[in-house]
């Protein structure tokens, strides 16, 4: 048995299923990735029981109804909401005398419905109806899952939903609330712990799943407060068919056995109308346009009794639709809420506006507790200020009438513990303030010069609108200013900046700043001495034998960008150009992922293919998620055993030259994939690479600040970082 830590055991999976890649795309790769895992983990559940299963079920078929036959083999499997009556497991699979293909159907077929459903949502038939073509990558397969412990004893339920969060992360087709986010959330949710029903049943629902690694989380904190673990019961929505999939599979293992999760438009199909929740969470979509669905949205609007009647925000933004549907799930018994959004739910829209009237609604009904400002890189999928905000309908008395704002939008991401200690302790200081409810609101007036319209002014609701008028506006006027009063209406924002000062830089901060760059200045200036006498004395720099000469195309891939038009969409990704990659540009625009798109990942190097206004071909840049546009190609690694991802970069950087003089062309100077493929470059051994990536990243870094210091892409520290790479990838310079 092979024991792994979960980033081991997730890249060890996407390493074995990247051998298959020749015969499938990415998204397919990253099914059959979560698929194989889930069943590994179904698997070392319930595998000790196959013999047992199969038996009862030869033995009862043919006298027990379905649902009796389904009771019984779920309590033979130890109690789990799941079984499999093949007889087989992943290791005896491996020891049938019968084909890999009868075997298969054999196991399969042993499922239960709910099994089969998620791989159903995880193309998996049509998958392995590829494996089958060659059917030594489904014994390869097989093989290196069937040495993956991923049993209870090793790894409980919330490793597992990391380890598949960090699966599905790995492809830049989806995206996941982060971890720490996700524990966050969770962590401020149960701080106040609530019991509605008689059978202690805990509610959780998710309108906005996604692949149910945050809902899975949740179940697993409020297992701590439940009476029986069994008791905790998880609801959610997705509208997509492969993250509801796996949204399934995480729920199945992490809830009761009511717990569900379902696929469908939250907003125009709520498939749970009479359910009312105890706890709700969910991370928004940010700008996510309503347009297409506008009729329904707004016939529903007209009814009293339906979700979106407090008002319609614009149709370019759904999350206040999303608010007013966690309002209308939230049990009147006792429920709390917590949901992530962007700043335009804080302050977005006039007082007249849906966006003022939901926010007017939330405040009024005392229904905000808390509202955090996160850091702004807190989310993969965006670089805006967002926030989490937190609702209760059974505040405390030292509550009520209140909101507590908390800013950590300046520290540390994935701090989560110090967070959570700050949230607990209801008082105020440098990051927390409390607030009272009326502080946010305020009276939207239009003042008349002479009976005229003269201009239109907010006024905090703690103003008198007459003192106002007499105090800042009237001295100032020779005409007699008077109110309309039938125009004020009242509004609703949360200005946070305000409720927080702002630390001023003083004499002692940018003296250790200027202390600090000269630091670097003076690292860098001895290690351009070291380089100097390195270059002068190459002689005594005899390469290890361990080194090896070898092709890129030994242990590496090309992917190129193609021309696609691009379609907006918020879950997608930037497109990939060379002023991006060197950040003079910051498209923030994000363009839909799809079959044909071609990507580029962290893990990757990027270079230029052809010669364009702003790069040679040849050029090497470090890899980043987003779509690779015509001129840029993607270098991947196809052996890690040969080329370590981490060491890519640098290596293709230390022959960035010899790649520039291959480029052939009369009008557009172009690179042949058989031209980088056929490069022969010095590869030291694994270990080595690692050792000098981490000293590269160091030195590296270093240099990179002085760089950004002077503010200048042609200064002499370029050279120096050029050079270093150079001597260190070609064996010139042993690294101390």
């Amino acid at each position: 048995m092979i024991i792994y830590d979960t980033k081991t055991t997730a890249t060890r999976i996407m390493l074995v299923c990247s051998h298959i890649r020749r015969e499938m795309p990415n998204m397919q790769l990253q099914q059959v990735a979560i698929a194989f895992t889930f069943l590994r983990r179904i698997d070392c559940l319930i595998g000790q029981y196959a013999k047992k299963s199969s038996e009862f079920y030869s033995k009862n078929r043919e006298r027990l109804s379905d649902e009796r036959m389904t009771q019984e083999l779920s309590n033979i499997s130890g109690g789990y909401p799941f079984y499999n009556y093949s007889s087989f497991t992943f290791e005896s699979i491996l020891l049938s005398e019968n084909s890999i293909d009868v075997v298969l159907n054999s196991y399969f077929q042993g499922f239960s419905k709910n099994i089969l459903e998620i791989l159903d949502g995880l193309n998996f038939k049509q998958n392995l109806a590829i494996l089958k073509r060659q059917s030594r990558y489904l014994v390869e397969l097989f093989q290196c899952f069937a040495e993956m412990d991923l049993s209870s004893s090793v790894m409980d339920n919330e490793e597992f939903v990391k380890l598949m969060t960090l699966i599905v992360s790995s492809n830049t087709n989806e995206n996941c609330t982060p971890l720490y986010i996700s524990h966050l959330i969770c962590e401020c949710l149960f701080s106040e712990f609530i019991r509605n029903n008689k059978e202690d049943i805990i509610s959780i629902y998710d309108p906005v799943c996604g692949t149910g690694s945050s809902l899975a989380i949740a179940g697993e904190k409020a297992k701590a407060s439940a009476v029986s673990i069994a008791n905790v019961c998880l609801y959610g929505q997705e509208v997509s068919i492969f993250p509801t999939a796996v949204a399934k599979a995480l729920v199945l293992l992490t809830g009761n056995e009511n717990s569900q999760v379902q696929y469908g438009n939250t907003l125009i199909d709520d498939l749970f109308p009479d359910n009312r929740f105890q706890y709700i969470l969910a991370e928004l979509p940010f700008g996510l346009p309503w347009r297409t669905i506008k009729d329904r949205i707004e016939k529903e609007s007209l009814d009293v009794n339906g979700r979106f009647n407090i008002g319609l925000p614009s149709v370019t933004d759904s999350q206040f639709l999303f608010i007013e549907h966690i309002i209308s799930k939230m049990d009147a018994c006792g429920s709390r809420a917590a949901f992530i959004t962007t700043a335009s739910v804080l302050y977005g829209g006039g007082a007249s506006s849906g966006e003022s009237r939901i926010r007017r609604w939330l405040f009024e009904n005392d229904l905000v507790e808390t509202i955090i400002a996160l850091p702004s890189g807190a989310l993969s999928t965006t670089n805006v200020p967002i926030y989490l905000w937190i609702l209760s309908n059974k505040k405390n008395n030292i509550q009520k009438g209140k909101v507590r704002l908390i800013n950590i939008s300046n520290l540390k991401e994935d701090d989560t513990q110090s967070t959570v200690s700050l949230y607990k302790q209801y008082a105020n200081s440098p990051l927390s303030q409390i607030v009272k409810n009326e502080q946010f609101g305020y009276y939207e007036v239009d003042l008349l010069e002479n009976g005229k319209k003269k201009e239109t002014v907010t006024i905090s609701l703690d103003t008198d609108i007459e003192q106002f008028i007499k105090k800042e506006r009237q001295p100032y006027t020779k005409g007699k200013i008077t109110v309309d009063y039938s125009s004020v209406e009242k509004g609703y924002s949360v200005q946070f900046d305000i409720f927080f000062k702002t630390e001023e830089a003083n004499i002692a901060s940018l003296k250790d700043e200027s202390e600090a760059l000269l630091s670097v200045i003076v690292n860098i200036v001895s290690l351009k001495n070291d380089i100097e006498k390195i270059t002068l004395h190459e002689e005594d720099n005899q390469i290890s034998k361990s080194w090896r000469e070898l092709p890129l195309r030994s242990a590496t891939d090309i992917v190129y960008g193609i021309n696609r038009p691009p379609t907006p969409d918020v879950k997608g990704l930037p497109i990939l150009s060379v002023p991006y990659l060197i950040g003079a540009a910051n498209d923030d625009n994000l363009y839909a992922v799809t079959t044909k798109t071609k990507c580029s990942s962290d893990q990757d190097t990027i270079i230029v293919m052809k010669k364009n206004k702003d790069a040679k071909p040849g050029e090497i840049f470090r890899g980043v998620n987003g779509i690779l546009s015509p001129f840029l190609a993607a270098i991947k690694c196809s052996d890690e055993t040969i080329i370590a991802p981490q060491y890519l970069y640098y290596l293709l950087k230390g022959y960035e030259k010899s790649l520039m003089s291959m480029a052939k062309g009369i009008t557009i100077k172009t690179l042949t994939t058989r031209s980088i493929l056929d490069l022969k470059c010095l590869i030291p051994p694994i270990e080595e690479q690692l050792r000098i990536a981490t000293y590269l990243d160091d030195v590296v870094g270093k240099i990179d600040k002085a760089i950004l210091a002077l503010n200048s892409s042609n200064n002499v520290f370029v050279t120096y970082r050029q050079i270093l790479i150079e001597n260190i990838v070609k064996g010139l310079w042993r690294i101390p």
